[in-house]
């Protein structure tokens, strides 16, 4: 049967196999509303009645038996709007059901109609397929058919018109995919017509007649928004044509092996539908749909992205399936941007994602990326966890995901929440998700730049408004910043207590060798300990003075506090972040102190003693917040 969502009221579903069944959700209440329900009409009908909705009319359904039938009601009235489609020009029509024994010789009952198939380039085009072989077509509506079936056709009368496809583009344009297997031909049979049926061509080139579960073709389908690009499925594997069907070549990837009966569009997704063995999407195939002979003559190319929406990962705390469990995963989070190299590049590649001030968001690179430390024995199993993968360089097309965050922020501890999703859970902190916007992409190849934009929507689920967003995405960045001013704050306290342990000899007067230890004390107390543990205290007494490290774990709670949903900070959550800032200033203000009037009289004190002075640090104290 067929299952199609009304397009105005997507809550409510018609279902075609018993009868036509009008399901309404989410009560899930089913009625029949078939005209095949009186049977004084002798309605015939095949396996896999079709169901449409007519692109010029969205209240119109269309359904198809011997004739072609409509309703704008919801099925409580029917009307026909064809003759009998299913008996050939040179036989008269029949009804369906057999009171009496039939001589040897008499012709066989009229077919029903398999495929319908209604344009979008031009109203009231309406092409009708049968199970016997014939082909229908009205320009008007219904008012008027014309059979343009298959000239030529072996043993029409036992052809299943399978598929008709009309072009989205051309209203005269129509593909076909006809099954003559139970005659014992295995071989695919597609055609198409630029003329409305008056001339076919059979566009078979490329397509083998020995695939182990039959080669005979199941359903063919034009791209909606490429003129020329199709897609075949046939008892055994999936086939795409660049070219209008003169040449065909593999599109299996990891398909199964196994019946194709369907296909579907959404946006830049391709759907097909097996028998038995589930859904399958091609996620984001918009590079087929750029495809071109001048793209194999440059050293490099980067694809336009389809506009995206800005979603979250799945932040629930969920257990993963274990391995041994059949499972797919959904398609990756954010961007999905493919490229193409000519050759193998003789350095690393790049790939820059750049806001509409020109400010990196994010930086990809081929180079081998270090593991994190917290990776080799993290809290949960290995297999739930992200593994993180540099830009792929091989000769050919290449594809690499943006989630949309900002790069993770540098941080001195990394943790693992818990991810539904195997092979997916991240290491936290994560940057930011970027806002909905307009983002540029640079690819940089053997030195030559190559750019695209890409789009990308708000969640339309959010409840937050886009005034929301923007704050919550302000308060993000104050605290992503100051996780960045923490980082090089630290290692620069930490570079100048090495110089200053480096330039007392171990034969230092003793004022020297004890100012030394003065100041790198105080060094240590304003750098942290990124052993320490998280930051937990056990023992009673004032709290320490905030510390890079410490004031950096605050930084990172209040980071991903915010990760879990869209909002507009509360009082509370700003009162928390500027404390978390506060620290840092804190800390910041003594480093400030140390690394000038403090470092200043230590050197004073050396060049009492005649020994040389420690440089002051190469980086200014960072802003913090």
């Amino acid at each position: 049967g067929t299952v199609v969502p009304d397009p105005l009221a997507p809550d409510t579903v018609y279902a075609s196999g018993s009868g036509i069944v009008k399901i309404t959700y989410p009560g899930e209440q089913w009625i029949n509303v078939s005209p095949a329900q009186d049977a004084s009409l002798k309605l015939r009908i095949t396996n896999s009645q079709p169901l449409i909705w007519a692109p010029w009319n969205r209240h119109e359904l269309l359904a198809g038996f011997q004739y072609v039938m409509a309703t704008t009601d919801g099925g409580v009235q029917w009307k026909k709007i064809s003759p009998d489609l299913g008996v050939p020009k040179t036989a008269a029509p029949r009804l369906a059901g057999r009171i009496a024994p039939e001589p040897r010789d008499a012709a066989p009952p009229g077919g029903a109609i398999e495929t319908l198939s209604a344009s979008a380039a031009a109203p009231g085009v309406i092409w009708a397929g049968t199970n016997n072989g014939l082909i229908q077509v009205t320009r008007d509506g219904g008012k008027t058919w014309s059979d343009v079936s298959v000239p030529d056709l072996p043993n029409a009368a036992h052809a299943d018109v399978e598929t008709i496809d009309t072009s989205h583009l051309d209203a005269a344009t129509a593909y076909v995919a006809i099954d003559l297997h139970t005659s014992g031909d295995y071989a695919p049979h597609l055609y198409r017509t630029h003329d409305f049926g008056k001339t076919w061509t059979r566009i078979v080139t490329g397509l083998p007649t020995d695939e182990p579960s039959g080669s005979f073709a199941r359903v063919i389908r034009s791209d909606p928004r490429k003129a020329g690009l199709l897609f075949a499925g046939t008892e055994s594997a999936m086939y795409v044509s660049f070219d209008d069907g003169d040449h065909w070549q593999s599109l299996q990837l990891n398909l199964p092996n196994t019946s194709y009966r369907d296909m579907a569009f959404h946006g830049n997704d391709l759907i097909v539908g097996t028998y038995g063995r589930g859904i399958w999407v091609l996620d984001d195939y918009a590079v087929l749909r750029q495809l071109s002979p001048a793209i194999a003559q440059e050293p490099a190319h980067l694809f336009k992205p389809d506009d995206v929406t800005r979603l979250r990962r799945n932040v629930g705390a969920d257990t993963p399936f274990p391995p041994e469990v059949p499972h797919t995963l959904n398609p990756p989070d954010g961007a999905i941007i493919y490229y193409a190299l000519s050759a193998r590049p003789s350095g690393d590649i790049t790939l820059d994602v750049l806001d509409a001030a020109g400010t990196v968001v994010r930086h990809f690179s081929s180079a081998p990326i270090a593991p994190l430390s917290e990776a080799a024995h993290p809290p949960e199993p290995n297999f739930w966890l992200a593994a993180p993968r540099p830009m792929p360089v091989d000769p050919g097309t290449n594809r690499i995901n943006w989630d949309l965050r900002y790069d993770a922020p540098p941080a001195f501890e990394h943790t693992y929440e818990i991810n539904a999703n195997p092979g997916l859970t991240p290491a936290s902190p994560e940057g930011p998700l970027a806002l909905p916007g307009v983002y540029t992409l640079e690819l940089t190849v053997d030195g030559r730049r190559y750019t695209q934009t890409l789009t990308v929507h708000g969640d339309p689920r959010s409840p937050a408004t886009a005034a929301g967003l923007r704050a919550q995405h302000a308060l993000l960045m104050k605290l992503y910043s100051g996780l960045r001013s923490a980082w090089t704050a630290y290692h620069d306290a930490t570079a100048l207590r090495s110089a200053v342990r480096s330039a007392v000899a171990t034969d230092a007067p003793s004022d020297v060798a004890a100012a030394a230890k003065a100041l790198a004390a105080k060094l240590d107390s304003v750098a942290g300990n990124p052993e320490g543990g998280r930051g937990f205290r056990f023992r009673r007494g004032p709290a320490p003075p905030p510390s890079f490290v410490s004031a950096s774990s605050g930084l990172v709670r209040e980071l991903n506090a915010q990760d879990n949903g869209d909002m507009a900070p509360t009082s509370a959550t700003l009162a928390a972040q500027a404390s978390a800032c506060g620290d840092l200033a804190t800390a910041l203000t003594a480093w400030k102190r140390i690394g000038t009037t403090d470092l200043a009289s230590f050197n004073a004190l050396l060049g009492q003693h005649h020994l040389t002075a420690v440089p002051a640090p190469a980086h200014a104290a960072p802003p913090g917040c």
